[in-house]
């Protein structure tokens, strides 16, 4: 995020780097819940839950999460950027029926990308190219969640940018389709997913702004070993009020919590943020 009514400055959304400029960010990511959205209807009790229902872990199952993402971004030319970012991840699903529940941690998958601006003004209109490259390691393990996902996505995103200066607000919208290659070692197909992200924030006093962030997505059904599987899809949506603090002259601090609103074959609950930029100035 970027002073806010200078879009030009902003390194998010649609608006791109100036040529020769550089900007970086850390974000720790921490969730712990004890619900899931089911991937598949059910009955218990006599009654049916539809796939989708918030439900509890079976067995008193217990998710963790605690991530890291580094990323950075340069740009080649005013319109032109590139950009990678690399996650490390610590996670485990315990419930009672292991008293030993595997755990992993490690590297994830890295994903890089291209911004092109296409539209200055009077908003700015940008297509994102994005790859994410199974470099991690990817372990298949009843009850573990792997660091990788094991296969290649590729993303077209469009990304729609507005400041409304002089007033201090700002608006944006991303919509998007994410190709998303076969895991061979599993012969599944996870399934291609839409993208839709809306973002409207405002700078309430000097060194204070505050952001509201809507994230969707839906995910096609999936296939294991060349049929439909409907476990394997996937569908969620978050709600992330966002503040952040211009602490220093190039640095900012960004402090959110992403409320997960609804879902299916996808850990329910909140999301706790903490972010630390390298503002341009």
């Amino acid at each position: 995020m970027g002073v806010l009514g200078l879009p030009s400055q902003l390194p998010a959304g649609a608006w791109t780097l100036p040529a020769g400029r550089h900007w970086g960010k850390i974000t720790y990511i921490q969730q712990q819940t004890s619900e899931w959205y089911l991937a598949n209807p059910e009955v218990a009790g006599g009654t049916r839950y539809p796939a989708g229902t918030r439900r509890p872990y079976r067995f008193g199952g217990r998710y963790s999460s605690k991530a890291l993402f580094a990323e950075g971004a340069y740009g080649i030319v005013d319109q032109l950027e590139a950009g990678a970012q690399l996650p490390y991840f610590d996670q485990r699903l315990a419930d009672d029926t292991r008293p030993d529940p595997p755990a992993e941690a490690g590297f994830g998958d890295l994903r890089l990308w291209l911004k092109w601006r296409l539209i200055h003004a009077p908003a700015v209109l940008t297509l994102k190219l994005a790859a994410k490259a199974p470099t991690g390691k990817f372990r298949n393990e009843d009850g573990l969640i792997s660091v990788s996902e094991g296969q290649w996505d590729l993303d077209l995103i469009l990304q729609l940018g507005r400041s409304f200066w002089p007033l201090p607000l700002y608006a944006a919208l991303d919509a998007g389709y994410r190709v998303r290659q076969e895991n061979h070692q599993l012969a599944q197909d996870p399934g291609d997913e839409w993208l839709l992200n809306a973002e409207l924030g405002g700078q309430l006093i000097k060194k204070v702004s505050l952001a509201g962030k809507l994230e969707l997505l839906s995910a096609e059904t999936g296939t294991a070993f060349g049929f439909p599987n409907p476990s394997l899809q996937k569908r969620i949506a978050y709600f992330a009020p966002t503040l952040v603090l211009h602490v220093l002259p190039h640095a900012d601090l960004e402090l959110a919590f992403r409320q997960s609103l609804r879902g299916r074959n996808f850990p329910a609950g909140r999301q706790w943020v903490v972010g630390l930029s390298r503002r341009m100035e």
